[in-house]
This record gives C-alpha cells, structure tokens and sequence, in this order.
C-alpha cells in the first residue's frame, strides 16, 4: 500500500511527515531540512523554484517571486508573470508539487494522497482552494484537518500512556493565520469542543509593523526610501524576520544595511537595534487580539480557565516570550514541553494519514463545524440549518416554501456566518429548484439538506417533497467557473473516482462530463456553458463523496 502523507501547509513555511513502523517523521526535503519555505520563484531562466532557493531568488528578482500565497487563496486576483495569468491555486501547487517529490525522494515510492491541514477558521471557499492546489500537484486529499485539531492529535500521539480526561487548549500562531480550540481528550480520543481564530492574524502582521518603523527610521535618519527599491526592501524583510526570531531568545536585535545609497547622496552604513521592550509594545496589539479568542473559546465551550488541563502550543509565532506572558494571565499553566512548535501540526498530520489508511489504530478524533451554514430567506434574513460548533461529519435538513402563489421554481443561496442577516455573512454559493409544484404560497413544501463532512466540506441538496424534483451543489464559492478551477475539479473527480468502485453507468456518467469539460476547456467558453458543466462536475464530486461515506 502507498503511504499517505501529512503536509503542515503554512503561510510562511511547510513541512511533510508521516508515519514510519509507529515513529512519527518529518522528512526533510532536498536540502536535507525539515522546514521548506512556502516561497514560489518564476525566474527568467524559465524553472519554477520553491523553499530555500526562492526566497534567495526573492532578493535578486523580488517582482518574480511570491510568498504569503496562502492568503491568496480563495480569492479572485491572479499573478501575472511573462504574459500569463496564473491563480493562486496554481502557484500554491508548486509548494505542494514539491513536498510531494521530496516524500517521494525519502520513501523510494510514488505518493497519491495526503491530508493536509487549514486554519480552524477557513472558510468553505478557501478550503477548497486547498484541495485544487493539491490536485494540480498530482495529490489527492484524503482529509482536510483543522491545525490545531491536528496539533493535538499530535499531543496525545506523544504521550504514550495517556490516562484519564483532560481539558487541552491548543494556541495556534502561525505565520499569517491564528486559532484556537479547545478539545476533550481520553486516552487516545479527542473530541473539539469549541474553536475561534482569525485567518488574517499572524507573525508576518508583527513583520510589517516591524518593518514599517525601519522603514520610517532609515528615512528620518538617512533620506533613504526604503520601499523605492524593491530588492533592498526584500533584503530588510528578511532581516527584520530573524531579528524577531531573534528577540524570542535575546533581548535585543540589530538590523543592518551597510553601503546604502543616502538619499542625500552618498553611502551611508544603515543600522537599527530594537530591543525587547519596544518589540513587545509594537506586538502587544496583536498577540492581545489572540487573547481576546482565547477567552471567547473558553466560553463558547462553556467552560472557566480553570477547567483547562493542559496548554499546547502550535506555530512559530507561539515562540514570542510575550505569547507565554499574556496567556499565564488566562491559564495557569505551563506549556506541554515534549511538542516542537514548528512541527506538531505536520506530525498530527502525519497521525491522522496513517488512521485514514488503515496502518494505525485506537485513535479516533471528532472535530466541530467553525460556522454556522444555512440559507437567505425573503427579506434579506439569514435562517441557519448547520450550528456553529456541530460535531462532524453532521447532515441537518429544514423546511422551506414559496413566497408567491403559482411559484414554479426557487433560488438557494448558500451562506456562512453568525449574522442574523444575509448581507452580514459570506456567500458560498446558489443553485436553482425549477419544475416545484403551482401552488398559493406557502404551500410547497421544500426540503433543504446541508451535509457536511469531516473536512469541513459542504454539500447542499434540495428537493420539492411533492414533485420529487431536486437539486444540489457541492459548494465552490463565489467567483467559481473559470477554466483553471474546471480543471482542477475534474482532476478531483479523477481522483476520486480511483479510490474505489464505482457503478457502471455512473462511471459513464463521469467520462461523459469529463471529456465535455476537457473540449470546453480547450475552446472560448461562454460563462453560462461553463457554469452548466461547473454544475455537472460537481453533482458528480457530491454523489462521490456521499458513496464514500
């Protein structure tokens, strides 16, 4: 059997491991680290790099170089780079089309599937941007994890003789995002209770702030623009990093520039010590709002700091002394000491891959819907069917009618969110129910079934109780239907569609859409064609994982 893979996708840094004979490792990559970069370089030489060698790129070509694409994703923009338009998907495929060959470099085999890990809090559209990513690399997903469900899978993996029931809080800082969850462990069982985080909440925010008071000194100081220049701009990104790693074990951290061109013309040897006090007050704003999400947890999951057992920390951002300051303000507890910050996602990754495959026993985790799921009503309100919080994989189901007589047929609008309004939630997707039966209004009855799985993944169907007619999407988010995302969710399909048997005709049905996206692919589609096919490809996806379940 091929081994499974688990991938710690980060804004910042990346990591792959798996399970060897009940030993967790995180396999290094070509240059023999463990950590790999989640930098994409598109130098003029024509080779896409990835890791280490990008970010030295960054330097030398700043303007071909991305990072940070993971909060790219699920969005609309697209990065241009010699005259082609490229999504966020499919540059983050690099990163995975990487972790994938080192994996299979290390294990001297081909590698199909992986889980990888999201933020607590993603939502639906994003998570699929994961998925597409990890397509066009080649790599089915198996699951998708919440991280810090997955850093304390990890935890109780690393305790070999875990007794009894405890509380864990799970503080998550990674490089662009922020979660935390709180989670009933026993033995080898764990169970979310509540989660909450912000996925625009990370170490590359402190970064900037950092970053924007060089700036503002060097040109107080020196006359020297800093951001005119994007390679020196790049240059001092990259310092003011490690001066903040640096300041996690120092108390102070200089930064320097030497031979800068001064605005009032000549050299000028550019330098900035910052030490751990000033540090804190810039960071404070931010590790506070983390704070804030801690105590929210704690409540939503109806409980007191002092019903908290256990601290673990997750993310490299975890590692800034003022973290462990302001959460001993919270729990009274020092943090689990046998878990590597930067690692323990990607190792409960690696647990969850090996449980999916069969190959490790006893471990069983239930993870919680992060938001509420439902449908935009008449009038602009928002009626929820999934709760925030609702233990997965969950199917929920809820009644609805017409709101005019003679109504023949009705829009669902699929939304995500808190707010008692539609407008104050985020749109995930729509479908159309025609052929439903003429009646005054109020008297169709229409049934609207949301499933979701354990990955965080919706599907909603809707049918008209009376006609039998029905309808369903397995929800793309909005902006969906562009060439690029056809293609990755036809190779979803393909990639489930290998997984296991599947009817003759329904096979049929598969090839026969397969091959009409692949010839809309290759001519000028209008966006109503392509939304048809769209539609058909992902009944298909739905039908496939409701099989699976």
């Amino acid at each position: 059997m091929r081994p499974i893979i688990g991938i710690d996708f980060g804004t910042t840094n990346s990591l792959v491991a798996w399970i060897d004979d009940g030993r967790p490792v995180v396999i290094p990559n070509d240059r023999g680290a463990r950590i790999t970069p989640s930098v994409v370089a598109f130098p003029r030489s024509g080779d896409v790099l990835v890791g280490e060698s990008a970010r030295n790129q960054a330097v030398v070509e700043p303007e071909r170089t991305v990072v940070a694409i993971k909060r790219m994703l699920g969005g609309a923009d697209r990065i241009t780079m010699d005259g082609k338009a490229m999504g966020p998907e499919e540059i983050a495929s690099h990163i995975f089309r990487k972790l994938k060959h080192d994996a299979e470099s290390y294990l001297g085999t081909e590698i199909r599937e992986a889980v990888i890990t999201v933020p607590a809090r993603y939502p639906d559209v994003k998570r699929r941007s994961i998925r597409e990513a990890s397509c066009i690399a080649g790599l089915a997903v198996r699951r998708l994890v919440n991280e810090p469900t997955a850093a304390a899978v990890a935890r109780a993996y690393l305790e070999r003789e875990p007794t009894g029931r405890k509380t864990l809080l799970v503080y998550d800082f990674g490089g662009g995002t922020f979660d935390v969850t709180v989670l009933a462990a026993e033995g080898r069982k764990c169970r979310v209770l509540s989660t909450a985080g912000d996925e625009w909440l990370g170490g590359i925010d402190i970064d900037a702030v950092l970053l924007s008071d060089v700036e503002a000194t060097f040109r107080s100081g020196h006359g020297i623009d800093i951001g005119a220049d994007r390679r020196l701009s790049q240059s001092l990104a990259d310092l003011v990093e490690r001066a903040k790693i640096e300041l996690s074990s120092r108390n102070r951290a200089a930064i320097s520039i030497p031979f800068a061109s001064s605005g009032h013309g000549g050299i000028a040897h550019l330098e900035y010590v910052v030490d751990r006090d000033r540090f804190e007050e810039m960071a404070s704003p931010f590790v506070d709002r983390t704070i804030a999400l801690v105590r929210q947890a704690i409540r939503d999951a109806g409980l007191s700091p002092a019903d908290i057992d256990s601290l673990v920390l997750s993310g490299g951002s975890s590692r800034i002394p003022l973290v462990a300051e302001r959460l001993a303000g919270v729990v009274d507890l020092k943090p689990e000491a046998r878990v590597n910050f930067e690692e323990i996602v990607a190792i409960g990754a690696a647990v969850e891959a090996a449980v999916s495959s069969g190959s490790l026993k006893g471990f069983f985790v239930s993870d919680v819907a992060t938001r509420s799921y439902g449908v935009e009503i008449d009038g602009g309100g928002f009626v929820p069917v999934v709760p925030r919080h609702e233990t997965l994989p969950t199917r929920h189901r809820k009644l609805f009618s017409t709101v005019a007589d003679g109504q023949e047929s009705v829009e669902i609008s699929i939304l995500q969110g808190e707010s008692s309004r539609a407008s104050g939630n985020e749109p995930l997707g729509r479908f159309m129910l025609t052929g439903i039966r003429k009646a005054k209004r109020g008297e169709p009855r229409i049934m609207v079934e949301f499933n979701i799985d354990e990955s965080d993944i919706l599907s909603v169907r809707a049918v008209d109780l009376d006609t039998g007619v029905r309808q369903g999407v397995v929800v793309a988010g909005e902006g969906s239907g562009t060439g690029d995302s056809l293609e990755a969710l036809a190779e979803r399909i393909r990639g489930l569609a290998a997984r296991g048997p599947v009817d003759g005709p329904f096979r049929e049905e598969i090839e026969e859409t397969l091959a009409e996206a692949d010839r809309l692919l290759e001519s000028s589609v209008d966006e109503l064609a392509t939304h048809d096919i769209r539609s058909a490809l992902e009944a298909i996806v739905g039908e496939l994982l409701a099989m699976e379940r």
